[in-house]
C-alpha cells in the first residue's frame, strides 16, 4: 500500500511539474559581439565629441589628464573613484573603491581591462560593449539591461604595489 502512494505522489508531482498557468515563452538572451555594437557607440561618441582609443578587446578608452608613475597591475592595492552611466546618461552607481588590492576577475572584464591601463592621477572615460561588461548576466534589480552598454568614468586615487 505505501509503495502505491509512494507512486501516486510522483504522479501528481510530475503532472503539476509540467502544467502552466504562464503562457509566456521563456526567452534566452543571446550575446551580442562588440563588432556588432560598434555603430551605437560611434553614435555616443559623435553626440558628445569624444575621441577615443579602441582595444581589441572592443573597448573604447580616452585618458585625460595621465597620471604619474607605473600603471595599475594586478596584485597592487588601489584606491579609485568611479562613476557608471548608460548610454542614455542615467548613473546606475558610483562611489569610491578602495583601498582594495586589486586582483584579476574582481570586476567585469572591460572595467578591468581600462583600469590597466591607468597610472595614479590618471582620469579614464571607459565605453563598454556589452560583450565586456555584463553580457547576458546584468546584476539581479538593476537598470541595466542585458548587452547594454556602459560608461565608466573612472579617476586612481591611489597605487600601493
Amino acid at each position: 500500500m505505501k509503495y502505491v502512494l509512494y507512486f501516486l505522489a510522483i504522479g501528481i508531482f510530475f503532472i503539476q511539474g509540467c502544467s502552466s498557468d504562464d503562457d509566456t515563452p521563456a526567452t534566452v538572451c543571446t550575446p551580442i559581439p562588440a563588432e556588432d555594437q560598434e555603430d551605437i557607440i560611434n553614435e555616443a561618441l559623435d553626440q558628445n565629441g569624444w575621441t577615443m582609443e579602441t582595444s581589441s578587446t572592443g573597448l573604447r578608452y580616452a585618458i585625460e589628464p595621465p597620471g604619474v608613475g607605473d600603471n595599475i597591475m594586478f596584485g597592487n592595492t588601489i584606491e579609485i573613484n568611479y562613476q557608471g552611466t548608460l548610454l542614455n546618461g542615467t548613473v546606475f552607481d558610483a562611489g569610491t573603491i578602495g583601498p582594495i588590492v586589486f586582483q584579476q576577475g574582481a570586476f567585469i572584464p572591460g572595467f578591468e581591462e581600462g583600469l590597466l591601463l591607468l597610472n595614479e592621477g590618471a582620469e579614464g572615460l571607459f565605453i563598454l560593449p556589452g560583450e565586456i561588461a555584463y553580457g547576458c548576466f546584468p546584476p539581479p534589480g538593476s537598470i541595466i539591461g542585458e548587452n547594454e552598454v556602459l560608461i565608466f568614468e573612472v579617476t586612481v586615487l591611489s597605487i600601493t604595489p
